[in-house]
C-alpha cells in the first residue's frame, strides 16, 4: 500500500511536492509506528493547475522502475520532462520517492535522474522497532550495501548502466530485495482513464466480465447507479466455420520467383470445422411493466460505457488490493456515482484486501455531503493550484482549521484557494470583430445606405 509519494522537477511541479495517504493525526499506527493507509485520496484544482502532473509523475516512476532496461540504449541518457518554464530547472534533476507498506514492512524507495542518468537511487526498509536500514544506496557509479546481502549484488551492480535503475536489473536477475518493491510497481499500481474507443476495448471488456464473480458484483453497482438496467446478462454463442485445408502447404504468395501453385481439385482438398466461441453483454432496462428486448452494449450510453470499464477494474483492484489511479473521475459519472465508488473503497467490509484509490477531479461535489454523509475525510482532500511562477503547490484540507462548514460550499467561496481565476469584461469581447464591437460608423462609408 502506498503511504506518500514525493516528487521534484516533473513537468510543471518544480519544488518538491508530497502526496500523504495516511492520517493526517497518525493516530491510527500500529506497534511499528507505521500509520494505517488511507484508501482514498482525491485531487481537486482548476484546469492546467498540474492534477494530472502529480498523477503522471507516478506513472512516470512505474514506467522507469518496470522498463529503465529497455527505454534508453546505453550511454543515451534518461528521457525526462523537468520543469520547462525556467531554463535552470533543465539542468537540475528530477526526484522521485515512495514510501510503501508491503505485508506490514515499510519500504522506502527513490531515485534522482538528470537528462545523463541516474543519479542517486536508495531502497531503506524498517524493521520491527521501526528504524528504517538501508539496503543499497546509489550515488552515481558507487554502490553501498547492506552487509547482510549476498555476494550477487556486485555482480548485478556490475550490469547496471548508468541510465538503468538497479532495482530493475535486480529484479531481472530475481535477487530477492527487489522483489517486494518492484512487484509493486508491476502488479500492484494501475491506471485507468477513459479512453473513449469501445472497440478496441470490447474483446478486453467482455474476457474481464466473463471471469467468475465479476458480473454479479458489477450488476450491483450498475443497479446502484440508476442506469435503468434491471440486469446484465454475458451470451455466448458457439461459431462454426469450415474452410478448405489443402493436403500439402501453399508456397509463400510473397516471393515472385515462385510459380502460383494451380487450383487442387475437390478430392484433393479436405475440410476443416473449426469452432469458435464468441460472447456478447445483454442489458436488460426496467420498461414499467411491458415486456422488451434486451440491448447490446453498442446501444448503451457513454456514461453506461465507463461505468462498465472503470466498474471491472474497480472490482480487480479490490480483489488484489492494488492502488488505482483515475484521472477525472468524474467524466462521465453523476456524483452519486463517483462516490459510491469511493465508498467501496472506504468501506472495510467490501475492500478487505487495502485496496487504493487515488483520483484527480472537477465535482466540488464530492467534497461536501452526499446522501447525509461526507464523502472525503478531510486527509482524503487534496488541493492543486499554481503559483505566479507558473510551478503546482499541492495540499491537504487538512492544512486548514475545521470550522465544521460544508467543505465543499467553502472551496466555492475559495477559502481553501485553488480555484480558477476567471477575468472579468464582455464575454463577447474575443468573439465579434472590432467593427461589431463599436457599432456602426457615423460618418464612414455606406452611412445611410437603407435610407
Amino acid at each position: 500500500m502506498l503511504l506518500s509519494f514525493r516528487v521534484a522537477n516533473h513537468r510543471s511541479l518544480r519544488e518538491e511536492q508530497q502526496l500523504l495517504l495516511v492520517p493526517a493525526d497518525r493516530e491510527d499506527a500500529d506497534e511499528g509506528g507505521v500509520p494505517e493507509p488511507l484508501p482514498v485520496a482525491g485531487l481537486f484544482g482548476p484546469n492546467a493547475s498540474g492534477k494530472s502532473n502529480v498523477l503522471d509523475a507516478l506513472g512516470f516512476m512505474r514506467r522507469l522502475v518496470r522498463s529503465s532496461m529497455e527505454m534508453g540504449e546505453p550511454g543515451s541518457g534518461i528521457a525526462r520532462d523537468p520543469f520547462a518554464l525556467s531554463p535552470r530547472c533543465r539542468e537540475e534533476p528530477s526526484h522521485y520517492a515512495v514510501d510503501l507498506l508491503i505485508e506490514r514492512v515499510h519500504h522506502t524507495y527513490g531515485f534522482t535522474i538528470d537528462d545523463e542518468g541516474v543519479a542517486e537511487e536508495w531502497l531503506y526498509w524498517s524493521l520491527d522497532d521501526g528504524r528504517p536500514t538501508a539496503l543499497f544506496e546509489r550515488e552515481g557509479d558507487h554502490f553501498t550495501f547492506h552487509p547482510s546481502l549476498p555476494e550477487t549484488v556486485r555482480q548485478v551492480q556490475e550490469i547496471t548502466d548508468v541510465n538503468t535503475l538497479f532495482l530493475t536489473v535486480a529484479a531481472r536477475t530475481r535477487l530477492e530485495i527487489a522483489r517486494p518493491v518492484y512487484n509493486w510497481f508491476a502488479s500492484h499500481c494501475r491506471h485507468w482513464r477513459s479512453r473513449g474507443g469501445r472497440e478496441q476495448d470490447r474483446r478486453d471488456l467482455l474476457r474481464r466480465i466473463a471471469e467468475p464473480g465479476v458480473l454479479t458484483r458489477l450488476q450491483e453497482l450498475i443497479r446502484a447507479a440508476d442506469t435503468g438496467i434491471e440486469s446484465v446478462e454475458l451470451e455466448f454463442e458457439q461459431l462454426a466455420f469450415d474452410f478448405d485445408v489443402p493436403e500439402r502447404p501453399a508456397r509463400d504468395p510473397w516471393d515472385s520467383n515462385v510459380p502460383r501453385m494451380q487450383q487442387q481439385s475437390a478430392s484433393r482438398r479436405r475440410k476443416k470445422k473449426v469452432a469458435e466461441e464468441e460472447a456478447a453483454l445483454l442489458f436488460h432496462h426496467r420498461t414499467g411493466g411491458e415486456e422488451s428486448q434486451p440491448l447490446t452494449i453498442d446501444q448503451q450510453s457513454d456514461g453506461t460505457w465507463v461505468l462498465l470499464a472503470l466498474g471491472v477494474e474497480v472490482l480487480d483492484v479490490l480483489r488484489k488490493g492494488s492502488l488505482l489511479v483515475v484521472d477525472e473521475l468524474d467524466s462521465h459519472l453523476h456524483p452519486h456515482l463517483s462516490a459510491k465508488i469511493i465508498d467501496m473503497f472506504k468501506d472495510r467490509g467490501v475492500n478487505e484486501r487495502g485496496a487504493q484509490l487515488v483520483f484527480s477531479s472537477h465535482d466540488t461535489a464530492l467534497l461536501g455531503w452526499i446522501r447525509g454523509g461526507e464523502v472525503l475525510d478531510r486527509d482524503e482532500a487534496w488541493f492543486v493550484e499554481k503559483d505566479k511562477e507558473g510551478a503546482t503547490r499541492l495540499y491537504s484540507l487538512s492544512d486548514f482549521r475545521d470550522e465544521g462548514e460544508n467543505p465543499a460550499l467553502a472551496y466555492l467561496t475559495g477559502r481553501y484557494g485553488a480555484i480558477p481565476e476567471v477575468a472579468g469584461g464582455p464575454v463577447a469581447a474575443p468573439v465579434h470583430p472590432p467593427e461589431e464591437q463599436d457599432g456602426p460608423e457615423k460618418d464612414g462609408p455606406g452611412q445611410g445606405l437603407f435610407e
